[in-house]
């Protein structure tokens, strides 16, 4: 990817873990009338956790679990709380509601229930009683099995409405996630959106294509070493380079441990063979796996771990002191200078950045406690906190309220994805209701934070959103995709509509880039699948 293309966290975006994604299905759940011998003011319900689910696949009771409390302490064994799931959502034992009552401790287990709508975020609410405040708890859905579709944009100025059409790949029927990214490269007036893009598909082989791989949609290729095909694949991540004169790209494939990670990379002039190497050095289990132009990284157990990916052999080298890490999320961009780096999120919840070929560790002071996600560019680190707070920092907001410096966006985001190069940033967010936000700042052009509600079609929630430099994408509790163009300083931006010719979407990516005082380019993939 590069740094106008999404960091799709993480179980982080773009990735089986990656790909989890971000919605705004609601489960409420609102505990019955209290005891008389208590005030309804006392009683608090709070998450326990995060969940995970697979779509199409039931979960075990208690994978989403709340915490009732009576005047700071347990609430009673068998204190009735009552639960109803949203659209997408049904119990295993049927329907979408359901009467339970607290365990030990005051806990609330979400009975067992199957997702069937797109995969995503989905933000489920707890509520003890009208006079009390709600707690959210956030589940990330993975996506089923699907046929893959790569989805292309018009190149035009920014006064110039973007037009999408889509491509349908041929014989990739099971994929379940990837990556995708994209450069100035074009058909005419269209974007090639695949310059470099991976799929993979269960077992974990990973069919790759793009103009700049080799393979131009509607081929693939598949990612093999010594004339074996890789397998075992759960993360993967890709780049393609925007600097005028460079056609190279490549990326990361990892399996379960460190063990089995693999570089991809295809020189310069875009000619030559596609090579496939497997990565040293790693040990641990892996957490995530990204890979930009220039430098690829691995998050495991025993820490982060960095490369030069642009060589026939690649060894990593350790980031001391990020054993225990949760998450990063890295950038680079080569136009015509090379700006790279990227944030870690520590164990002790701290955020530290880097932007050296060292990859020396600096403390990001002011960080919001209790973070769920970050997000890191070129000018700007955004923060999604537990309790569905969205932070920024970083010098795309210094003519911004709060400036530099750390600063609350927005409450009850439910999850959210940007982008950022020189000191411009953008994104879109979605809150618990399932409506969509898009931001933009630019210190660049004196443009304080702003935002515009970005409507899908009436009564469509949105489950998952994908934000680059002048392309946006959402994924819509209908299962369509709806894409627009422009951010909110483009005088031809345009408002979400759905993807002509797309049904039963349950899984998306997005890629753009904006040329400096030229033209917008940008497109995707699309997974879709038939319903459970």
């Amino acid at each position: 990817m590069t740094s106008a293309t999404p960091q799709d966290h993480r179980i982080n975006r773009r990735t089986i873990i990656r790909g989890a994604a971000w919605s705004a299905p609601v489960i409420a759940v609102a505990a019955s009338a209290p005891s008389a011998a208590a005030s309804p003011r006392e009683f608090r319900i709070a998450p326990l956790s995060d969940f995970s689910a697979t779509r199409c696949v039931a979960t075990s009771a208690g994978t989403a679990r709340f915490r009732v409390t009576l005047r700071g302490a347990a609430a009673p064994v068998g204190t009735p709380v009552s639960l109803q799931l949203p659209a997408g959502l049904t119990f295993t034992a049927g329907g979408t509601t359901a009467n339970v009552t607290t365990v030990a401790d005051g806990v609330v287990n979400v009975p067992a229930f199957t997702v069937t709508g797109p995969a995503g975020s989905y933000a489920i609410t707890g509520t003890v009683n009208a006079q009390v405040s709600p707690a959210q708890v956030f589940g990330d859905v993975n996506p089923s099995p699907g046929t893959v579709t790569e989805l292309r944009r018009s190149v035009g100025p920014a006064t110039t409405a973007p037009t999408f059409s889509t491509v349908a790949m041929t014989g990739i029927t099971t994929g379940t996630l990837g990556a995708i990214s994209g450069d100035q490269a074009a058909t005419g007036t269209v974007s090639i959106g695949s310059n470099a893009a991976v799929i993979v598909s269960p077992g974990g082989s990973v069919q790759i294509w793009g103009n700049n791989s080799g393979t131009q949609a509607p081929n693939h290729s598949i990612l093999a070493v010594g004339g074996t095909n890789v397998s075992g694949v759960r993360l993967v991540d890709s780049w393609t380079s925007v600097q005028a004169s460079n056609a190279g790209a490549g990326g990361v494939a990892a399996g379960a441990t460190g063990a089995a990670v693999y570089q991809w990379y295809r020189n310069g002039t875009g000619t030559g063979p596609l090579t496939t190497t497997p990565v040293t050095g790693i040990s641990g289990n892996v957490i995530d796996a990204q890979s930009n132009d220039g430098y690829s990284y691995v998050l495991t157990s025993a820490g982060l771990y960095w490369w030069a990916n642009t060589g026939a052999t690649a060894a990593a080298t350790l980031i001391a002191g990020t054993a225990g890490a949760t998450q990063f999320s890295s950038y680079a961009v080569r136009e015509t200078a090379y700006t790279f780096g990227g944030a870690v999120l520590m164990a002790n919840g701290s955020v530290q950045t880097w932007s050296t070929a060292a990859h020396t560790l600096t403390p990001r002071a002011g960080f919001p406690a209790s973070i769920r996600s970050i997000e890191a560019g070129p000018s700007a680190v955004f923060a999604l906190t537990n309790d569905g707070g969205l932070y920024s920092s970083g010098g795309a907001f210094s003519s911004s309220t709060g400036g530099a410096n750390w600063t609350q966006r927005a409450t009850g985001v439910s999850t959210f994805n940007t982008w950022s190069i020189s000191n411009y940033s953008g994104g879109s967010y979605i809150n618990a209701a399932g409506a969509v936000t898009q931001f933009f700042a630019a210190s660049a052009s004196g443009i304080a934070y702003t935002t515009a509600a970005r409507a899908l079609a009436s009564g469509v929630q949105a489950v998952k959103v994908f934000a680059s430099d002048g392309t946006y994408l959402a994924l819509g509790s209908d299962r369509r995709v709806y894409a627009w163009g422009g951010n909110l300083d483009s005088g031809g931006a345009t408002l979400p509509a759905a993807v002509t010719g797309i049904s039963n979407a349950i899984d998306l990516n997005v890629w753009g880039y904006h040329q400096p005082a030229g033209s917008f380019y940008g497109g995707g993939y699309i997974i879709t699948s038939t319903t459970c």
